[in-house]
């Protein structure tokens, strides 16, 4: 399925208001970005481009960690931008659009990006692409998804994102980069109601996937009971897994 541009940005903009108070897997994502940062950055980084910025809860941390490193910030749609400067001395600059389709600049020392590449329509060009952008050595760290993401919600609607494996994203990177990284995790969360992970799902913004699927009172109704029989969590709530596929590569 060939992501829906349009459709990823209304639904991601509608989510805007609600993101940062209900991404705690985005935010628990981010830690780790933060920590392979520190791994595999280069000591002196001119330029970063962050790629699906969002509100800015992972552009907050690039710009904490790079103060002086000239930011630059990419997504859909200006309606999701984060808010401010980030309060830091040196520049940051807004490129709203495709990612697959503008032009984003070069000369980067990172090219970074927090759950946002799984929206790509051809990853693979890409990757080759931002090596172009990048500077020698380089670093492109990013987090996707693997094909286990979400899996409740994908089984009982039977909807949702294609996901690469992480087989496929070392593939397309093995050309153009040395691969430093490459980890998958899983990150539980944890819901009263399978109601309200379906919530938590429509107030960041991950709905933009069901294209077509439309909930009735029965589908509720059915969802409900198969998600509370499957997904069942010792404490009587329910689970919800995100399985985020970290990547570190340096250009060649």
């Amino acid at each position: 399925m060939i992501p829906d541009k349009q459709r990823i940005a209304a639904r991601f903009a509608a989510a805007t208001p609600h993101y940062d108070r209900h991404a705690e897997a985005q935010k628990i994502i981010h830690g780790e970005l933060d920590k392979w940062l520190t791994l595999y950055a280069p000591e002196h980084v001119a330029q970063i481009l962050e790629i699906g910025c969002g509100t800015g809860l992972f552009s907050r941390l690039l710009a904490q960690r790079f103060p002086q490193a000239k930011l630059v910030l990419n997504d859909l749609d200006a309606a999701c931008a984060p808010d401010g400067q980030h309060n830091r001395p040196s520049e940051t600059e807004y490129r709203f659009g495709d990612a697959e389709a503008i032009d984003l600049g070069s000369g980067y020392g990172i090219i970074a990006s927090a759950s946002a590449l799984q929206w790509l329509a051809q990853p693979a060009v890409f990757v080759q692409r931002a090596a172009h952008m990048l500077v020698s050595d380089g670093l492109l760290l990013f987090n996707t998804f693997t094909p286990d993401n979400l899996h409740p919600i994908r089984t009982l609607t039977g909807s949702g994102l294609h996901y690469p494996t992480a087989a496929e994203w070392a593939a397309w990177l093995q050309r153009d980069y040395d691969i430093l990284a490459l980890e998958q995790r899983t990150v539980t969360l944890a819901f009263d109601t399978p109601r309200d992970a379906l919530r938590h799902l429509q107030y960041t913004g991950v709905t933009a996937a069901n294209t077509g699927f439309v909930w009735t009172k029965q589908r509720l109704q059915t969802f409900e009971t198969q998600y509370r029989t499957r997904h069942a969590l010792p404490d009587g709530r329910v689970g919800l897994d995100y399985t985020p596929l970290y990547i570190a590569a340096v250009k060649k």
